[in-house]
């Protein structure tokens, strides 16, 4: 019973560990280590001692168990006893055939691995590199001389090889790859030094290029952009990756002048000449849109008038920017010349004694007009004159004045000499002066009128004028200071009560202010003076009045005549007491300066 047991026990392990192991080893052989015979004889000899076992397990023969043995010693030996072999890897990647691809390039193994891609011991593998566009072999890591292409391997085991490749650059300028040692453009070229390899045009990593550019003419060199030294000529580049190179060229342009090419800074005609400013350079052209400066000197006779192929038509001078060739055109004319008082006008004004004369605009360079040109004269007199008139050309007293110059023109100017006429008043307000402060031509003879303000009084004349008469004369031959005095004058009023009373002298009159006036009353016969009332007072009959101001006086006088006179009664008035007192009726008094009567 325990034998069964044991039999049985045998009989699983052979079955669910021997097969499984025999089987998976197999396919290791077969699948990883790519060895067809090892693989086979481990099967044979795997199954023979599987066999063998059970036939043991049943059986209990002892010779069984010899089978085995020697099956299982027969593996061994077959497995060491054998010619041993190895794997190459190049770049880590396993060679299995004649030739291994890279994104560097192509390395040629001779001779191929076997099928199962090893190699017998001590097989001599030689291994040839070969770069793609753009990259050099530089180096081996692990055969048997590293610096040499090709170079071999001796298989005395497993070889693990890794080859160096270095990425090699293109030069390109102005999208024409470097070849040689020379680019040619339209507008010139340029050296390389050193050139490319022959071979594909490329350079090693880190190359230092010069670069050399040659102008061809009417062009100039500008700059470059992606080198180590843009506005350097000559420049370098460091060939540390592909280049991208721009060089770049300016067109240098040629300026003509009505038909004559400009060499220099100053073209010639017989009209007259243009300076250039700057110069064309020594190739007689100018580099691209430079802007230049051109100037018209006409010569006698001649005037500038306009230009066509420039920026400004009538201007002088002008510009013309040189962004291309151009083709100025300068436009002369006759000209003409001003002369004002037998001066030539040669700048915008001309001095005088008396003042000086303007003109807009002012002739040109060479002192001459354009035929038609329309010129403002303005005369400024000095100080002390005054503009008479325009002769010559024009007659006129207008000023300015505008004359087309269609011709030469003789013009004459004409200043006066004035002097200054200064009028005081004295007090302001007294009163007024004809005529009054002013600046009046040499010699001329002024009468001076003064006329009293309302309350004033004319008095006398001051400073270069003399005497009381209201009316002075004065000739002007230097400037002259005169003085008009007038007085403040007030009025004295005065009345008389009763009219017939009496009389009062003075009895009215116009005084200057500041006068002491002695009035006397005298009564009439059959009248006494009584008192004075208004602006006086008392009862003398003599007393002053002081002129401060409009003064109003009366004289009260009173009747003497006996009782029961009747002179000058009516008969209707007989009956009237005789001590009765007329009473005073309104006066008429008569001013000496007027006729007309006043009722007081």
């Amino acid at each position: 019973m325990k034998s069964d047991h044991l039999n049985k026990f045998f009989h699983e392990l052979l079955l669910y560990f021997w097969i499984p192991l025999i089987i998976a080893l197999v396919s290791y052989i077969f699948f990883q280590l790519h060895d067809p015979t090892l693989g086979i004889s481990v099967l044979i000899g795997s199954t023979a001692v599987y066999a063998m076992a059970r036939l043991w397990v049943t059986y209990k023969k002892w010779w069984l168990l010899v089978i085995i043995v020697v099956v299982v010693l027969g593996l061994i030996g077959i497995y060491f006893l054998r010619a041993p072999s190895g794997s190459l890897t190049i770049n880590g990647m396993e060679v299995n055939g004649t030739t291994l691809n890279i994104s560097e390039g192509t390395i040629t193994i001779n001779p191929a691995p076997q099928g199962n891609g090893q190699y017998t011991k001590n097989t001599v593998v030689t291994l040839t590199a070969e770069p793609a566009s753009g990259y050099d072999w530089i180096s081996w890591n692990g055969t048997d001389a590293d610096h040499i292409n090709p170079t071999t391997v001796t298989m005395d085991g497993d070889k693990a090889v890794n080859i160096n490749f270095e990425e090699r650059y293109s030069l390109i300028i102005n999208n024409q790859q470097v070849i040689g040692s020379v680019v040619t453009f339209t507008e010139g070229s340029v050296t390389i030094n050193p050139p490319p390899s022959n071979l594909d045009g490329k350079y090693h990593t880190g190359t230092m290029v010069n670069l050399t550019v040659q102008i061809n003419p009417g062009y100039e060199w500008k700059g470059w952009t992606g080198t180590n030294n843009d506005s350097a000529n000559p420049t370098t580049v460091t060939m540390n990756s592909g280049k991208q190179i721009t060089l770049m060229f300016n067109a240098r342009n040629e300026l003509t002048i009505n038909g004559q090419t400009v060499t220099s800074n100053v073209v010639s005609f017989v009209e007259g000449s243009i300076t250039i400013d700057p110069a064309p350079g020594p190739d007689g052209k100018f580099a691209l849109n430079t802007q230049v400066t051109l100037f018209a000197q006409p010569n006698s006779g001649y005037s500038w008038q306009s230009w066509s192929g420039v920026s400004a038509y009538t201007s002088n001078p002008t510009t013309v920017v040189m962004n291309s060739d151009k083709h100025v055109t300068v436009n002369w004319g006759q000209a003409y010349v001003v002369t004002i008082n037998n001066q030539q006008l040669i700048g915008s004004s001309l001095s005088f004694i008396g003042g000086s004369v303007i003109a807009s605009p002012a002739p040109m360079a060479n002192g001459t007009y354009a035929k038609n040109t329309l010129v403002t004269f303005t005369a400024q007199a000095a100080s002390g004159y005054r503009l008479g008139w325009w002769g010559g050309e024009v007659s006129s007293t207008i000023n300015p004045i505008i004359l087309m110059i269609n011709g030469d023109k003789n013009i004459t100017v004409v200043f006066i000499k004035t002097f200054a006429l200064t009028v005081t008043i004295d007090p302001t307000g007294g009163g007024t002066v004809s005529p009054g402060s002013g600046n009046y031509d040499e010699g001329s003879r002024l009468t001076l009128t003064a006329t009293a303000a309302a309350g004033y009084r004319f008095d006398h004349w001051g400073g270069d004028v003399s005497g009381n008469s209201t009316a002075a004369s004065v000739t002007m031959d230097a400037n002259k200071s005169v003085t008009a005095s007038f007085v403040k004058t007030y009025t004295l009023a005065v009345t008389i009560t009763p009219e017939a009373g009496g009389t009062v002298s003075p009895a009215i009159g116009v005084y200057d202010t500041g006068a002491n006036v002695t009035l006397t009353a005298t009564p009439a016969d059959g009248y006494t003076f009584d008192h004075w009332e208004g602006d006086a007072s008392g009862t003398a009959t003599s007393i002053i009045v002081k002129m401060d101001a409009d003064k109003h006086v009366t004289a009260v006088f009173n009747a003497t005549t006996p009782t029961g006179t009747t002179a000058g009664l009516g008969q209707n008035d007989a009956t009237l007491p005789l001590n009765n007192v007329y009473t005073s009726q309104p006066a008429i008094i008569t001013r000496p300066d007027e006729k007309q009567r006043r009722r007081i």
